[in-house]
């Protein structure tokens, strides 16, 4: 009798399966390059995924994926052909199917980085063009392990002592490699140690700053088009990993800046972006407890998506080129509408509900802007450099980690 048996797939990784949405941060400067000026910045991020926030809002480690209790009857509903044959055997050697016959641990740990360069040209002296070109890393180290029940064990010395030493050795193979089976059979492909660069979606967006609205204030409109530039998520790829949409877009960002006085400055902003609708491949879960979403579907309709950022940040400057930054943003993309016809309408609905993301952080930094002392002849070139750290409150599908950033930029 030849074993062929899957255990339930558990590693699923839900903040990566939907988006990498880190707790980053741009700082709000509600200013525009001189006409012909040109600005290039390198905006590097970096976090951990050990911690993320699922798809109820709990703050867990994605090594908890692995954890698993794995029935016997769990082992009969896997295996579509031979559940009933295994289910007789199973109980004509005295196990309950309820019992545990073996169970699933792990480890993952990873870091994932970004370095995202900006180019900034002065059309007219309130207005600039920006192109923004993101690249995302991935390195990750996973690694499980099968540890058979005490029940198992006995299960297995009891074939042995009967003469079948080969059935207990493919039910024992089985067991150690129920795993890659049943990531191979769902189209998956089980990467233990991962290293792999994304490019993201490039944005093209053009700034035009209101000076002198009112005493003090600043206000900014930017108009944004998104190219579906990514490279495509590596379907087979059990981390769906993904640096973007891979969808065109188009967006609006507005902005306003405040002096306070006294070295104190207020910013904030607020940005719409709409996803146009799109074709792509996914993976669907089969029923509401399927969290590494077995169905797969080459060709998935996917409806327009929207997504929302709202950020408000207060600065200080002591003196005029040393700046302390601290703020708060709000990111959020909405529940898209899947549609298909290779499965039951069921499971494109539950894919386009836990196609949302949303998260809350907080951040601080520190920059030091040599431009003022430039222009008072005091620098030898107008640079910035900045360098802060981003804190998650509040998600959904979201990394929960901290993120370290920093950036440099040069005037030209």
């Amino acid at each position: 009798m030849k074993f062929v048996f899957f255990i339930l797939g558990v590693f699923f990784l839900p903040v990566l399966a939907t988006a990498q949405i880190l707790s980053t941060f741009v700082r709000e400067q509600v200013a525009s390059l001189p006409k012909g000026r040109i600005m290039v910045s390198l905006i590097n991020v970096s976090s951990s995924i050990d911690n993320a926030f699922d798809r109820s809002g709990n703050r867990r480690p994605l090594a908890q994926n692995f954890d698993q209790n794995v029935s016997f009857r769990k082992i009969t509903q896997e295996e579509k052909i031979r559940g009933n044959q295994l289910a007789g055997l199973f109980l004509s050697n005295g196990l309950n199917l309820d019992d545990s016959a073996a169970q699933t641990s792990g480890r993952l740990s990873g870091v994932v980085s970004g370095k995202i360069p900006v180019i900034a040209y002065g059309i007219t002296d309130d207005v600039m063009m920006i192109v923004s070109v993101p690249i995302l890393e991935f390195q990750i180290n996973s690694a499980y392990q099968v540890q058979p029940s005490s029940q198992t064990r006995q299960f297995l010395k009891k074939l042995e002592s009967n003469d079948q030493k080969s059935v207990s050795r493919e039910f024992d193979v089985a067991l150690h490699t129920s795993l890659e089976n049943k990531l191979y059979r769902t189209q998956y492909d089980w990467n233990p140690a991962l290293n792999r660069t994304y490019l993201g979606d490039i944005q093209v967006s053009a700034m035009k700053v209101y000076d002198h609205v009112h005493h003090g204030l600043k206000v900014s409109a930017q108009p944004i088009l998104i190219l579906p530039t990514s490279t495509d998520q590596d379907i087979r790829d059990v981390y769906g990993l993904r640096a973007g949409d891979r969808r065109l877009g188009i967006g609006m960002k507005g902005a306003i800046q405040k002096i306070l006085g006294a070295g104190f400055q207020v910013n904030a902003s607020a940005m719409g972006t709409y996803l146009f609708a799109n074709t792509q491949a996914r993976h669907l879960p089969s029923s509401d407890d399927d969290e590494l979403r077995e169905l797969f579907d080459p060709s998935v309709g996917i409806s327009g998506g929207h997504k929302l950022q709202s950020q408000a940040q207060l600065r200080y400057e002591f003196p005029s080129w040393v700046g302390l930054n601290c703020g708060l943003i709000w990111q959020k993309k909405f529940s898209e509408t899947y549609a298909g016809q290779l499965w039951d309408a069921n499971a494109y609905q539950l894919g386009g509900d836990r196609s949302q993301y949303e998260l809350i952080s907080t951040y601080a930094s520190l920059d030091i802007n040599s431009i003022k002392s430039f222009l008072n002849g005091g620098f030898l070139i107008p640079l910035a450099a900045e360098i802060g750290v981003g804190f998650p409150i509040r998600g959904l599908n979201a990394l929960a980690e901290p993120v370290l950033q920093l950036q440099g930029t040069l005037f030209f």
